[in-house]
C-alpha cells in the first residue's frame, strides 16, 4: 500500500494542473478572504474540487488508467491510494490556505482556541469536499463533467444550509459558512 500511495503522489505532483491549482488556492483564498469570508470559502472549495477531480480524471482522459490497473490489478487498492493522496493534499492545502485566510480576516483579540477549533472543522470539510469530488469523478470518468457536477452539489448544499440557518435566526456574520 505504501508503494501505491508513493506512486499516486508521484503522479499527482508531476501534473501541471496540480501546481496551478495549489498556486491559485494559495493566492486567491487569502485575497478573497480580505473581501469576504464566504468568497474565500467558495474559492477554496472550487480549487479543491478541481484538484480532486483531476487526480483520477487525468488518468481516465489519457488512458493511463489501463496501465495502472495492469501494473496493480487490485483496483480497490489503487483507488484507496488515490483517495488517500487526495485527502492528504486537500487537508494540507486547506490548512495552509485557511491559515492565511484567518490571518487576513481574524481580529487580534479573538481567542486562540476558537480559531484552532474552527480551523480543524474547516480542514475536515475540505477533505470531505475533496473525497466527494473524487468519488463523482470515479463515477462519471470525465474531469469536466465531474467538476461541474461536484461543484454544483457542493455550492448548492452550502446555499441551502445558509438559507435554512438564516430562517432560524442565525447571525450571518458569525455563521459557519463564513471563514
Amino acid at each position: 500500500m505504501i508503494r501505491l500511495v508513493a506512486a499516486e503522489w508521484l503522479k499527482l505532483r508531476t501534473l501541471t494542473s496540480f501546481w496551478i491549482c495549489a498556486a491559485t488556492a494559495l493566492v486567491l483564498t487569502p485575497s478573497a478572504a480580505a473581501v469576504s469570508g464566504l468568497l474565500a470559502a467558495v474559492v477554496l472549495q472550487t480549487v479543491i474540487v478541481v484538484l480532486a477531480a483531476v487526480v483520477p480524471g487525468a488518468e481516465y482522459a489519457s488512458g493511463t488508467i489501463r496501465t495502472t490497473f495492469l501494473a496493480t490489478p487490485r483496483r480497490i487498492a489503487v483507488m484507496t491510494a488515490k483517495a488517500l493522496v487526495v485527502a492528504v493534499v486537500a487537508a494540507v492545502l486547506g490548512a495552509v490556505c485557511l491559515m492565511l485566510a484567518y490571518a487576513v480576516v481574524t481580529p487580534v483579540d479573538v481567542r486562540y482556541g476558537t480559531v484552532v477549533g474552527r480551523w480543524a472543522v474547516d480542514i475536515g470539510y475540505c477533505v470531505l469536499v475533496a473525497l466527494f469530488a473524487f468519488a463523482v469523478t470515479l463515477v462519471v470518468k470525465h474531469t469536466a463533467s465531474a467538476v461541474s457536477l461536484a461543484l454544483s452539489v457542493v455550492l448548492l448544499v452550502r446555499l441551502v444550509l445558509m438559507v435554512v440557518s438564516m430562517m432560524f435566526g442565525a447571525d450571518p456574520s458569525t455563521a459557519f459558512w463564513n471563514l
